[in-house]
């Protein structure tokens, strides 16, 4: 591999110390081992010494120590300094959601700047959590994006992305090997451990018979009575499972594009958050091998992954796919404001005039005048009157300043 560094440096860190310095309160939110301890523990070493108090709600002993006194917090920021706020970094917030109430307070009276990380929203939400609406804004941390993984600089690398993902430790193992253990440490400690706990079942093989399921189904729009039937279990609780994943930020959920008049299916895909977790559930392994039957697969999840990770939160900006009853399907569509994309995945280095069958069909239906074919030709094409874009070049073109004024160079207008 020719990754340069064991360390990563996240694109986030910048925004994230300019939110705190101007006392913006946030709760920045991804699955386990994404890095985002690492990383407020790098914008909390900038911040003034005197005035930070770091919670570990991870740790069964200051877990005791807050859950037995919340109000510990207060005393400890009072202490801290009366005339200016004082910056409170919280790792795991959901574990202790009683503490809301108390955040509240110290932020209404600045007393408090607040920079927590989170992994998972269900807990808060049975408990009906102070979301402190107004008061902090929500942040996303996924694995390393290309730019961040230095995979822009170094593109031959991408059989090896496909197969072991983008999490940061494991792309800190030089060792191919390592990275395979790392990833099924990963699954069996986190995804089954911390899942099955959340899940609230005493039935351990079902959930991970599911578990399995639901890495191999990623990327698809699951069918939940025939997963319920092979697990056996109901449609419904296969339903709740499948939330219970959406909720502890192991799948991203993508809804279908279009009305049921449009005769197009309503099914939600789901795509788990890194490739190389969803190939250890999924007992597929890691190596080379796994490529030889689901490249085509793995490099859409890829490409699907990457564009989620820079928009899916982006103010106004909504993400979708399209298929019809009748098979005509795009991969992604992305909706912000009244403007409409359509992006086609296909792994080939030669594409074809049938690549674009799907991406016509959406576009005579909406009348959607932007659109790409992404896959892995090494330069850009005109194909007729739609562009194909190597897959390396996405990321320019879907974050130039120029995509978010209404007006992408790359995207070109269909005649």
């Amino acid at each position: 591999m020719n990754y340069e560094s064991t360390t990563f440096k996240r694109t986030k860190q910048k925004k994230l110390l300019t939110s705190l310095l101007k006392g913006r309160s946030f709760i920045l939110f991804g699955p386990r081992q994404t890095g985002k301890s690492t990383l407020l523990e790098k914008v909390f070493a900038e911040l003034p010494k005197e005035r930070t108090l770091r919670y570990y709600f991870q740790l069964p002993s200051e877990r005791e120590r807050i859950e037995s006194d919340p109000e510990i917090i207060l005393r400890e920021v009072t202490a801290k300094g009366d005339k200016e706020p004082v910056y409170v970094f919280i790792d795991e917030i959901q574990k202790i959601p009683q503490v809301m109430d108390l955040l509240q307070f110290l932020i209404d009276k600045k007393k408090a700047v607040l920079g927590a990380t989170g992994s998972s929203a269900r807990k808060m939400k049975n408990f009906g959590t102070n979301w402190l609406p107004g008061r902090v804004h929500i942040e996303h941390l996924y694995p390393l994006t290309w730019e961040e993984s230095a995979l822009l600089k170094n593109p031959e690398n991408l059989p090896i992305a496909l197969c072991y993902g983008a999490l940061p430790g494991i792309l800190a193992e030089k060792d191919l090997a390592a990275r395979e253990q790392t990833l099924f440490d990963y699954t069996s400690l986190y995804l089954e451990e911390e899942i099955r706990m959340e899940a609230l079942t005493r039935n351990i093989p079902r959930f991970s018979k599911f578990l399995r399921l639901a890495a191999l189904e990623s990327g698809t729009a699951p069918n939940l009575s025939k997963i319920g039937g092979i697990v056996g279990l109901t449609h419904p609780t296969i339903r709740e499972y499948f939330q219970i994943l959406e909720d502890t930020l192991i799948t991203h959920r993508l809804d279908a594009f279009g009305l049921s008049r449009d005769a197009v299916l309503r099914s939600a895909r789901y795509y788990f958050f890194d490739v190389g977790v969803r190939n250890t559930a999924a007992g597929i392994g890691c190596n080379k091998g796994v490529l030889t039957l689901q490249f085509g697969l793995l490099f859409e999840h890829f490409i699907i992954l990457e564009i989620i990770s820079h928009l899916q939160y982006q103010a106004g900006t909504e993400l979708f796919y399209w298929r019809t009853r009748q098979g005509e399907e795009v991969d992604l569509v992305i909706k912000k404001g009244g403007r409409l994309i359509a992006l086609e995945i296909k792994a080939t280095a030669k594409p074809a005039i049938n690549d674009f069958s799907g991406l016509a069909a959406f576009c005579r239906k909406y009348s959607c005048q932007e659109a790409y074919l992404v896959c892995q030709a090494p330069r850009r094409q005109k194909f007729e009157h739609i562009w194909v874009i190597p897959w390396f070049e996405l990321c320019a073109e879907l974050l130039a300043p120029d995509f978010r004024n209404g007006t992408p160079y790359g995207l070109r207008i269909i005649s």
